[in-house]
């Protein structure tokens, strides 16, 4: 009985593999017909705030260059990219990649706005290892901090290569 759930088991999870890669590819090559190229594709992290067009924060996202723009997208396993909103390469002033001791030192009025009650929520939020990659602009009327966090070991290394990779593309 055992060997059977297990022998089960294995031909499941080769089966939902096989089609969850073939599910993949056929998105990635939607993203490409879309006009998207997937080696340009910068993983995120989690959308905390600071972009006028995203009200909540999004568990993961993606960001892909495209058109002078960076599209930043709801990323779900297996599923297509959902563009959430885009940030214009000539707006933007600065990225960074700092470490959550960091953040926590920089709030200020205009982060506490930017921000709102996450401020104060980034100051005495504890976890394993926090960083954030911000990208610093302006619309032409108003300064944004847009804000993606990086949870886990590794966290600031991950925040450091999005924050290469968007300069590279922005150059």
């Amino acid at each position: 009985m055992f060997w059977t759930i297990v022998i089960i088991s294995i031909i499941l999870f080769v089966v939902v593999g096989i089609v969850g890669g073939k599910e993949q590819q056929k998105n990635n090559d939607k993203l490409v017909e879309l006009g998207y190229t997937l080696e340009e594709k910068i993983i995120t992290g989690r959308y905390v705030a600071g972009h006028p067009d995203i009200n909540d924060a999004i568990p993961k996202t993606i960001i892909f260059p495209k058109d002078r723009k960076l599209e930043i997208m709801l990323d779900e396993q297996l599923k297509l990219p959902i563009k959430k909103a885009e940030i214009e390469f000539n707006f933007i002033k600065n990225v960074l990649a700092e470490d959550a001791t960091t953040v926590e030192k920089r709030i200020t009025v205009g982060r506490l706005l930017t921000v709102g009650i996450f401020a104060f929520a980034l100051k005495k939020k504890q976890k394993n290892e926090l960083a954030y990659s911000t990208i610093e602009w302006n619309d032409g009327r108003f300064d944004h901090e847009t804000i993606f966090e990086f949870e886990g070991t590794g966290a600031m290394q991950n925040a450091n290569t999005a924050r290469n990779q968007i300069i590279k593309i922005i150059r």
